[in-house]
């Protein structure tokens, strides 16, 4: 039952269509597909009239946050009656236009869900005016340590507002908010890359409110302000003892190897700030908290990987283990130490090579996956994994080769293997940290 709603959720946001006449279906209709009691999706429907009066229809979800513009392959419509069909979706819509409502159904692996569609009309922005600014919230994950939340609202260069999402201890910024509903003082929006869901009450400077993601309802208010991030609160002589970048190597079995930086750094009015960096997992700026220098024994809590780090401090080196996910690893940091990129190895042959140079891009629910391969002008090959929706850019692959006529990839946390067909490569994201789990990844070339 898991497995089939996980489907819809994929392939159900890609329904879209619109009318505003019988005569007329030219434009956009929107409405909700009830997945179960829990879970409902937004979906459009996009008609375009053509010249000899037929339809050409895409369908979008704002809910999916990166699927958009499916192509049906059949549209029918006579007398008030609707057919559109899918074959990418191995679907089809069958329902009545009449008196402004497209009434019917989706049709899909056996299943059918009730659909019904009104004209869509973009919120006005002057609507949504009331959201203009920052707001800040606070969340503790279960079995991690609290969270800012941070909600952006600003005027786009088309005079539209557009929402972002900041978590700043975990280095995220700038994550897409869509499908915005501000109705009085009642406020609903969506997050589709991180499958989040949040409803709540504009009260004075606050919005009270709560937030539903993997089945679960978290309680999540806000203040409207400005996010200023809090220094860390340590004695100044252990500020001077800590200023500086300490460097050293996270060796996990059976991963590529991290490079980890802990950069401590004051600003100019005095207050301290730490960040934990780790380029091989794209992983820039993440707030350290609860910085502890007692004696020769040090502590410091990283909320981005939901893990701790401990150790001694001996001169200018730091020896101690890292653990996180309930697993400990050694870990020394020296102070000074210079970090040095990893050479990626690329053992791909160069007819191969040249083939894969581009862009191959999939659709995972609600994140597009965009795997680079490149070579600068000394012939030299690069492989790098974009995630626009969670701004991850430019992380690299270390490790590549062909194995049995089949692409191998190695990246940190996860490992890919798929077969190369013209523009296609039909593989799988085989997850490292997860109990070496695989999901689907197909990719197209462009």
């Amino acid at each position: 039952m898991k497995k089939t709603i996980q489907l819809f959720m994929i392939f159900g946001f890609l329904f879209c269509s619109s009318a505003f006449a019988q005569t007329d279906l030219n434009g956009t209709w929107q409405g909700k597909l009830a997945i179960d009691q829990n879970t409902k999706m937004t979906i459009q429907f996009i008609f375009t009239r053509r010249a000899d009066g037929s339809y050409g229809v895409v369908l979008n979800s704002p809910d999916s946050g990166g699927i958009k513009n499916v192509a049906a392959t059949s549209v029918k419509y006579a007398a008030g009656k609707l057919t559109v069909e899918v074959a990418n979706l191995s679907g089809t819509y069958v329902g009545t236009v009449a008196k402004g409502t497209m009434t019917g159904e989706w049709r899909q692996q056996g299943s059918t869900l009730p659909l019904v569609l009104t004209p869509y009309k973009k919120p006005e922005a002057a609507a949504l005016k009331p959201l203009l600014g920052r707001w800040e919230g606070k969340f503790a994950p279960p079995g991690s340590g609290e969270l800012t939340i941070v909600f952006r609202f600003e005027t786009a260069k088309d005079g539209n507002i557009a929402g972002f999402l900041d978590v700043p201890e975990q280095g995220a910024k700038g994550i897409p908010i869509g499908d915005v509903v501000l109705e009085g003082s009642r406020i609903s929006l969506k997050i589709p890359s991180l499958g989040f869901d949040y409803t709540g009450k504009l009260i004075r400077d606050g919005m009270d409110g709560s937030f539903k993601q993997s089945g679960a309802e978290f309680e999540l208010d806000l203040s409207k302000g400005k996010y200023q991030p809090p220094p860390l609160n340590v004695p100044v002589e252990t500020m001077n003892t800590l200023l500086g970048k300490w460097a050293g190597k996270l060796d996990i079995p059976g991963d590529v190897l991290h490079n980890i930086i802990l950069r401590f750094e004051k600003t100019k009015d005095g207050r301290l700030f730490a960040y934990w960096d780790c380029p091989e997992r794209g992983s820039v700026g993440g707030r350290v908290a609860d910085v502890v220098l007692k004696l020769d024994q040090f502590s410091c809590r990283i909320p981005a990987t939901g893990g701790k780090f401990a150790g001694k401090l001996v001169k200018d080196t730091i020896s101690g283990t890292y653990e996180t996910a309930g697993k400990q690893y050694q870990l020394n940091l020296v102070k000074g130490a210079k970090y040095e990129p990893q050479v990626a190895q690329l053992d791909i042959p160069a007819e191969v090579m040249n083939q894969l140079l581009g862009r191959w891009t999939c659709k995972l629910g609600g994140l597009s996956i965009i795997f680079r391969f490149e070579q600068n002008p000394d012939g030299k090959n690069a492989i790098f994994i974009d995630i626009p929706e969670q701004n991850v850019k430019g992380l690299r692959i270390l490790k590549a080769s062909m194995k049995d006529g089949n692409l191998w990839m190695k990246m940190s946390g996860s490992e890919y293997t798929g077969k190369i067909s013209g523009d296609k490569i039909d593989g799988s994201l085989k997850l490292l940290e997860q109990g070496g789990n695989s999901i689907p990844l197909p990719l197209t070339k462009g």
